[in-house]
Parts: structure tokens; C-alpha cells; sequence
């Protein structure tokens, strides 16, 4: 998946917490933001596990294998969301550090 591009349903596997790399999902396709400079950028919003006695947002709940990456009850962590020039992310891809992903089908 060298060929990655920033677009809507895009997904990255993006170092994270404790526990390795989460699944991070472009939301938006790329976008000049007001007080993001000239630059395209995109919205990402990760998937964590749903764990039992730990609150989580019940907004949008994946099921075990609704992407090759889910093999557990997931949710879409808003709170989470992150914005990325596309620059930077393409440079994080090329580097290594963020690892390309089969893309989300299925609108989040």
C-alpha cells in the first residue's frame, strides 16, 4: 500500500497509547481548514476496543470484523479525532512510522 492517499475512508495504522497502534480513519477527504495555514488536512478519528467496566462512546459501535483490523468490539473515539496536514501524514507513510491499512468501506 505504498500508493496511500488521504481521503475519506483512508485508514493508518498510527503508533498510540499503550497497547501499539490504533486504526486511525480519515473522515473528510483533504481540505484547507481556517487557522491550518494553505495546507490540505484531513480529520482522523481512531478505533479502540470496547472493554468491559469502561466507559466508551456508544455513538458508533464496529463489530469483530467489520474491517480486516477489528477482531474485537470497537468504537469510534471521537473525543480522540485529530487534524493532519496531508503533507505530514504522506511523509509518516514514506518514513515508516505510519503504516498504511485496508481502507474503511462503511461510512463512520
Amino acid at each position: 500500500m505504498a500508493d496511500w492517499q488521504a481521503s475519506a475512508g483512508a485508514t493508518l495504522l498510527v503508533p498510540s497509547g499503550p497497547e501499539g497502534k490504533h486504526l486511525f480513519v480519515v473522515v473528510c477527504d483533504p481540505v484547507v481548514l481556517p487557522g491550518y495555514g494553505p495546507h490540505p488536512c484531513v480529520v482522523m478519528v481512531n478505533l479502540s476496543t470496547v472493554r468491559a467496566g469502561i466507559p466508551y462512546d456508544s455513538t458508533c459501535v464496529l463489530q469483530a470484523g467489520s474491517h480486516p483490523f477489528v477482531a474485537q468490539e470497537s468504537y469510534v473515539a471521537y473525543s480522540g479525532m485529530r487534524i493532519d496536514r496531508v503533507a505530514d501524514l504522506a511523509a509518516r507513510v514514506e518514513q515508516g512510522y505510519f503504516t498504511p491499512h485496508d481502507p474503511m468501506l462503511a461510512p463512520i
